[in-house]
């Protein structure tokens, strides 16, 4: 099942909860993107991004995602979720996210973000490093 994610640096696992749930008996939509954060987090962690997220002058921000829904999750059951760095500009990475299903064993959900790092004082979009884009070029060429 996670060969599936073998080219990802980042792989999560992540029980679904009941409460993931609504009303119509499958995980919520938003929930999908609950799933990306968490892999997008381990993922600057893994980077060191998030020294201290409330003190940094620059720092990363969200400025686009979006999800495919593929199948519907439902409890009880255990999701795999990816991130992996698809391209790096100036001032921006672009992260492609994807879900799979352990009970279904198929993929659930594929998704993108887009991140841009951002001067939180002069509020606009900062280049980012060039020690980070080697790093996020690493993982942009990891291979499993």
């Amino acid at each position: 099942m996670t060969e599936k994610l073998k080219n990802f640096p980042v792989v999560m696992e992540i029980p679904i909860r009941w409460g993931d749930m609504d009303a119509r008996g499958h995980v919520n939509n938003t929930i999908y993107y609950r799933y990306f954060e968490s892999s997008r987090i381990a993922l600057f962690e893994l980077l060191n991004v998030y020294k201290d997220p409330t003190t940094a002058r620059i720092a990363p921000i969200l400025s686009y995602q979006d999800c495919y829904y593929k199948a519907p999750l439902i409890y009880p059951d255990t999701v795999y979720v990816g991130a992996k760095i698809k391209a790096i500009e100036e001032s921006k990475i672009i992260i492609h996210h994807s879900i799979l299903s352990k009970k279904l064993n198929r993929t659930a959900a594929e998704g993108e973000a887009h991140i841009v790092w951002y001067n939180y004082e002069e509020k606009k979009k900062a280049i980012i490093p060039d020690d980070l884009k080697k790093e996020l070029q690493k993982l942009k060429n990891f291979s499993g």
